[in-house]
């Protein structure tokens, strides 16, 4: 029994020893997971520096984007959809939502359009916010972009072209060229 009791005794040091080295390995690797991922360019602590699917994490709530109409719609309308996408809205709530974030001209301008027409869908809103507040355009977008020539400097012609370039759909490669 003795000689038993002794195998036993080696043999629970032995699965000690090698349970400790386990130990001391995972906590050296966590460590090394800790020093990568806060190192990590643009990653926050704790976070680990992963953005899966697009999506900001779940515990971030964007603000909703306001609007006066004092500039092109279309960055505000791409501020909702992105906040709506996030958020998980549903269609017939973005009217409202983005009609609550109105301001000054652009919240008298829905009052009006409410009254004249009554709440529109969520494609109508956006084509009619861009009737109103966006920037004069030909009726064909594409050749409104073709015909963009450079006046001044080349900052203020990469703006225009870059204002311009959104409103004029898919472009092949050609047609970018």
């Amino acid at each position: 029994m003795g000689d038993d009791l002794k195998a036993s005794l080696e043999a629970l040091a032995t699965s000690v020893a090698l349970m400790q080295k386990s130990i001391e390995a995972n906590a050296k690797a966590i460590a090394d997971l800790s020093i990568t991922g806060s190192s990590m360019s643009g990653a926050r602590p704790g976070f680990g520096g992963e953005h899966h699917q697009d999506r900001p994490p779940k515990h971030w709530r964007p603000e909703f984007p306001h609007y006066d109409g004092k500039s092109d719609p279309l960055i505000f309308l791409n501020r909702c959809e992105s906040f709506f996408l996030q958020q998980r809205i549903i269609p017939e709530e973005r009217v409202w939502m983005a009609s609550y974030n109105l301001q000054d001209g652009a919240q008298l301008w829905y009052m009006q359009l409410q009254t004249d027409e009554g709440t529109p869908s969520w494609p109508h809103f956006k084509e009619l916010l861009n009737l109103r507040f966006g920037p004069p355009l030909r009726s064909a977008p594409l050749f409104e972009l073709a015909s963009c020539r450079r006046t001044t400097t080349v900052e203020e012609y990469q703006d225009r072209f870059q204002a311009l370039l959104p409103r004029a759909g898919h472009l092949d490669k050609t047609q970018r060229v």
